[in-house]
Formats: C-alpha cells, sequence, structure tokens
C-alpha cells in the first residue's frame, strides 16, 4: 500500500482539526508524551550475535587455497549429480519463500 503526500497531509489536517474541536469543547487535551523503546535480552543477544558474525570474514581462505592447488594440478572434479540436485533444492526452496 503506497501512502501520497497528498493522502498524509489530508489525515494530518483531519487529526489537526479533530484536535482542535476538542480544545474548543472544553476538553483537555492529553499531554504529549515521549516515545519509548524498550529492548528484550534476547534481541540485544540476538544484536550481539549479528555484529560478531559480521566481524568474521565470509571467505575461508584455507578451502580457497586447497581448490586452486587441486585445480592447478587438474585433480578436481565436480560431480553434476550433486550440482544438479543443489541447482533444483535451491529453485524448489525459493519457490516454497
Amino acid at each position: 500500500m503506497n501512502i501520497s503526500r497528498t493522502q498524509l497531509d489530508g489525515i494530518m489536517r483531519a487529526y489537526q482539526k479533530n484536535m482542535e474541536s476538542k480544545d474548543k469543547l472544553g476538553k483537555k487535551t492529553p499531554k504529549a508524551q515521549a516515545d519509548e523503546v524498550s529492548i528484550s535480552d534476547d534481541v540485544r543477544e540476538f544484536a550481539n550475535a549479528i555484529k560478531l558474525v559480521s566481524k568474521v570474514e565470509d571467505v575461508r581462505t584455507e578451502k580457497v587455497e586447497e581448490l586452486k592447488a587441486k585445480i592447478k594440478a587438474g585433480t578436481y572434479n565436480v560431480d553434476g549429480k550433486l550440482v544438479a540436485d543443489k541447482i533444483i533444492e535451491e529453485i524448489f526452496t525459493d519457490k516454497l519463500i
């Protein structure tokens, strides 16, 4: 759902008009309260875990070096069935999401 600037302006005018009419009726308007955010311990742990994981390198250099050596030596073989299985698995996983 998209809300355009004109729709938002209309909502704000309606809200302000409503607040003004309450003032005219003599009712007290509620005092503005500051917004407050409370974060649970679980969320703090999760955020800390994300921060720690982001510091870890995405590339396992020892694995890359091992594969480079195998490719250079001509001993690296790819199992086509495993590749096909992974491709199909990813396609079906994407459709489920």
